[in-house]
């Protein structure tokens, strides 16, 4: 599956409130975001084990709202995955990679 294919499917899955879509989405991505974190916490914590899958379907869920949030702008996630790579391409080059800030 391309991420066209993948952001396609997305469209066909999307069930939200659209007068207030773009901040539904970026409070969902943030929550599966903390889901995500919050797997690796208990992790941590050794509260047993966490399968990679559990981890996984994490990644899933915040796929699916950052797929979303690019069809809101009118974007593909290939559009942004390209910026990203040009982006750490740059820094790579500058050798800032591993500095902080977005302007390095």
């Amino acid at each position: 599956m391309t991420f066209a294919e993948y952001q396609s499917f997305c469209r066909t899955t999307a069930v939200y409130p659209k007068e207030t879509a773009i901040d539904y989405l970026i409070l969902g991505l943030c929550s599966e975001a903390g889901e995500l974190a919050g797997k690796r916490k208990k992790q941590l914590r050794g509260d047993g084990y966490v399968r990679p899958e559990d981890i996984l379907y994490e990644v899933g869920d915040v796929l699916w709202y950052a797929a979303e949030i690019c069809s809101f702008y009118g974007y593909s996630l290939e559009d942004v995955a390209e910026w990203n790579k040009i982006k750490l391409s740059a820094r790579k080059d500058a050798g800032t990679i591993k500095g902080s800030g977005d302007n390095r």
